[in-house]
């Protein structure tokens, strides 16, 4: 038996489903894609067994009689070389795919379907609306603060606390914290708070319309959510989130204001010096001047750079920081100048912006890195 598919939709569901398949496992059929087939539809899955995701194809033909697992990345490879419109799977052997084109035909050995994981049943689940554009906001916000450390688990996810007034959004790896409050537009009879795992909010964002309103299934251990053809499925980290509030200082008195592009742009030449490890620079801040300073020991390189400041304080300060951090968390500002709240040399510094327009607040906080002079 055998169907026809077209190419272009194959292969931009098989880019989709791939980006949940784990690099390295010891189960060989997570590396594969799960396959099955009814009304003219061929349903793809993928999973890592903490998130999966599934995309609808049509297709034309015979339907066959059992689902199929097929490895992942060989299949993508070719469906990306194949230059025919159409793509013929012929099923005719147990647990192989056939790919015939015009002028070819290649075969791919599969894993046994039984054994692909399957979505638990989401019980007593509850239903949230959430419009897109303020959705990729906060994910866009708090991605590059989330922890990679997987003895960590509660940093490698967002904290969401969502009421019928607002929608909170946190991350940190413990160096820097990412804080966004934005309006609530969709009633919400109750308050909820997961830890969504950063892994789901990225794949997330790199599907949905900034236009239009996406609606999630949320229970005690599951979210879920389907959107067009694509269905996106993941635990929740269950998991306590630390108290990000009592790492906020609250006594940063001291404002630096500087100019948002010159200060990117030193900051990436300076830092071309530093040490590869620590990423180090050194603010040397005094009233109307800013200079940014780094020194390599070991390779013998160093680098510095002044520009015009303001800066409230009769004192000068010294302050180090991690330059790929500073550049990072000055991207996510919209405004042409930038501002920093400080302290001092151990204190953490906070970078924060409202906008009133579109009732979003935002908070940064980079820990500095201890000078040795």
């Amino acid at each position: 038996m055998s169907l026809t598919v077209k190419t272009n939709e194959l292969l931009e569901a098989l880019q989709q489903t791939i980006k949940v398949i784990p690099s390295r496992s010891t189960l060989p059929i997570l590396g594969c894609a799960y396959f099955e087939f009814s009304d003219q539809q061929m349903k793809i899955r993928s999973t890592n067994l903490e998130t999966s995701i599934s995309v609808n194809v049509p297709y034309k033909g015979e339907q066959p009689e059992e689902p199929i697992s097929i490895p992942i990345n060989r299949l993508l490879e070719i469906t990306a070389n194949i230059k025919d419109p159409n793509i013929e799977f012929d099923f005719s052997t147990k647990n192989t795919l056939k790919i015939k084109t015009t002028n070819g035909s290649f075969n791919i050995s599969g894993q046994d379907y039984k054994e692909f994981p399957s979505d638990p049943t989401m019980k007593e689940s509850i239903s949230l609306t959430i419009n897109t554009q303020k959705l990729l906001e906060i994910i866009n916000f708090t991605k590059t603060s989330a922890s990679k450390d997987e003895l960590k688990p509660a940093l490698q996810g967002v904290l969401l606390k969502i009421n019928n007034s607002q929608i909170l959004g946190v991350s940190t790896d413990g160096h820097r914290l990412s804080r966004i409050i934005t309006e609530n537009e969709n009633n919400l009879n109750q308050e909820l708070e997961i830890i969504a795992p950063i892994k789901f909010l990225t794949i997330l964002s790199s599907f949905i319309n900034k236009t239009e309103n996406i609606k999630f299934e949320i229970s005690s251990n599951y979210m879920s959510l389907s959107y067009k053809n694509i269905s996106l499925f993941s635990k929740i980290i269950k998991d306590t989130y630390p108290d990000y509030e009592k790492v906020i200082p609250l006594d940063n008195n001291k404002t630096l204001t500087v100019d948002k592009k010159n200060l990117t742009e030193a900051i990436k030449r300076v830092s071309i010096f530093s040490n590869r490890a620590t990423k180090q620079i050194t603010f040397n801040i005094n009233s109307n001047k800013l200079e940014i300073k780094t020194e390599d020991a070991e390779n013998a390189a160093s680098g510095k750079e002044r520009m015009e400041c303001l800066f409230n304080s009769d004192e000068d300060l010294k302050i180090g920081f991690n330059a790929s951090f500073i550049l990072e968390a000055a991207n996510t500002t919209t405004g042409e100048k930038i501002k920093l709240f400080l302290n001092n040399p151990l204190s953490a510094a906070i970078i924060s912006e409202k906008n009133e327009k579109t009732k979003t607040d935002k908070l940064i906080l980079l820990m500095p890195i201890r000078l040795n002079d």
